[in-house]
């Protein structure tokens, strides 16, 4: 029984410092306030958390990629249902994100103040990375190839903000991988 109500106050915890994080940024967010939207002591969340940057590092966990990892997956077969010019492994990626967007969020424009902080910057410059290995114009402009990924990301934010669904997301990704992807060759 204590260790369901363990679960239960986590639970708890987490979705409120979710909340304050998605709200606020990281700067902002307070703790008491968190404790206070997850109907608990501020104290308690410390039994659980060691400080803020604890809590954050917590409700970022299921968004936390390797990138470059995902974005170098050998997979080159396009199958039904994924996304234009995107292996199966980028796909799932992207799809999942769609179920945690509100972290997303916090990690790529919320995280001033944080080790995450370079985050998005991180992104854009793997897929430029990504974008350069893949693509079949070999005198692409430098400035060119950053620029599509810098869009795409910021794409796949507004996606992020506006989500309408997931079968809406994937249609926009869509449309928004085949117009970037296909124009630089890929």
């Amino acid at each position: 029984m204590a260790q369901v109500l363990k679960e239960d106050i986590n639970k708890r915890i987490l979705k409120a410092a979710l909340e304050e994080f998605y709200e606020k940024g990281y700067k902002s967010a307070a703790m008491r306030n968190i404790a206070q939207k997850a109907k608990i002591p501020a104290g308690l969340i410390y039994s659980y958390y060691k400080n803020k940057e604890a809590l954050f590092n917590a409700v970022l966990s299921p968004v936390r990629y390797d990138w470059e990892r995902v974005l170098n997956t050998k997979d080159d077969t396009h199958n039904e249902g994924e996304i234009y010019g995107l292996s199966r492994a980028e796909t799932d990626c992207l799809i999942q994100l769609f179920e945690h967007r509100k972290e997303f969020i916090i990690l790529m424009d919320k995280s001033e103040g944080t080790k995450y902080a370079p985050e998005k910057e991180r992104f854009v410059l793997d897929i430029e990375s990504h974008l350069n290995r893949h693509r079949r114009d070999e005198i692409a402009d430098a400035v060119f190839i950053h620029i599509v990924a810098s869009n795409f990301a910021d794409g796949l934010m507004q996606i992020m903000y506006h989500y309408e669904g997931k079968e809406w997301a994937i249609m926009i990704l869509q449309k928004l991988s085949k117009m970037y992807l296909s124009g630089i060759g890929l």
